[in-house]
């Protein structure tokens, strides 16, 4: 079934000009894994849905199979702090395996929960232990104490917090940016939402974050977000991806567009830098919605790349 943490993302700080993730439980900076961005999701989608962060657990050693130790990734006690749910995360890109519930039913012979959860933070297996019998019965649905779910406010610094925008954003950005970033990261089309890691980037920007990826056609596709800087900064950034192969990085950098000055935005190919003001292709007072902005960037991209 999808995941819980559907429309769910980590907390990112910036320490040293170095993004990191931001664990809420322990209070500290973390590297940015694959693993521990689910993980991170996880957590939080359970305390959404009103789990008490101080009785959930990260990386609670278990014991030992040989020389190796094991660690869990979450296990969530009850009031009385039992054991309730025992929860082993993979990296989004890692399916889940027979090989994944065979670690997981070793680990709770340690840990005895009734509860088990596999997920990659796109698909979750759930499986119920009979306390009697001690027969695994895979959950077609949640788990009844999982049925509720708190309403999170999707305001500015809700967006800030997971790194979609930064601090020194106008008031008239923080308007648009509350608009066009639900419109892009809490919809539910079938594009698909991938994090995306690069080696280098052409301008100075962190580009390694969550995109939307739109298919344009069979053999052309763009990957979309918004990302904050190391200084509190705010920028568009989208790649256009040809026959499989990465062809164009547009850069907008919103604080200079919304500040109404022209050398807003920069188109980055094998032709070169291409410099611009990105207001003469998109009406940004009265258009907010994802698909529109999709469509012009496609138009300014056939228009600077193709």
């Amino acid at each position: 079934m999808l995941s819980i943490a559907k429309h769910i993302y980590p907390r990112v700080v910036w320490r040293d000009r170095e993004k990191k993730l931001w664990n809420p439980i322990h209070k500290k900076a973390l590297k940015n894994l694959p693993e521990e961005r689910v993980r991170l999701r996880i957590m939080e989608a359970l305390i959404q849905r009103g789990w008490s962060k101080h009785r959930i657990s990260t990386e609670e050693a278990i014991g030992k199979i040989g020389d190796s130790s094991m660690r869990t990734d979450l296990i969530c006690y009850s009031e009385q702090f039992d054991p309730k749910l025992l929860v082993e995360c993979k990296a989004e890109y890692i399916s889940i395996s027979a090989k994944t519930a065979e670690q997981v039913a070793r680990y709770n012979q340690k840990v005895g929960a009734p509860y088990l959860l596999m997920t990659n933070g796109i698909a979750d297996f759930w499986y119920a232990i009979n306390k009697e019998s001690g027969k695994v019965k895979e959950l077609h649905e949640r788990p009844d104490f999982l049925d509720s779910r708190e309403q999170l406010e999707h305001d500015f610094d809700h967006w800030k917090k997971r790194g979609f925008a930064g601090e020194k954003a106008s008031p008239e950005l923080r308007l648009w940016l509350e608009e066009i970033l639900a419109n892009i990261w809490l919809s539910n089309n079938n594009d698909k939402v991938q994090f995306l890691t690069f080696s280098n980037s052409p301008s100075d920007l962190d580009l390694n974050h969550y995109y939307r990826i739109v298919q344009i056609s069979e053999t052309r596709r763009l990957a979309l977000t918004t990302l904050n800087t190391a200084f509190g900064g705010n920028r568009l950034v989208v790649i256009l991806n040809k026959e499989g192969e990465n062809k164009a990085v547009l850069e907008i950098n919103l604080d200079v567009l919304f500040a109404d000055k022209k050398g807003n935005s920069s188109v980055y190919s094998r032709k070169g830098i291409k410099t611009f003001d990105f207001s003469n292709y998109i009406d940004l007072e009265s258009k907010t919605q994802a698909d529109y902005l999709v469509k012009e960037i496609d138009h300014l991209f056939m228009e600077h790349v193709d």
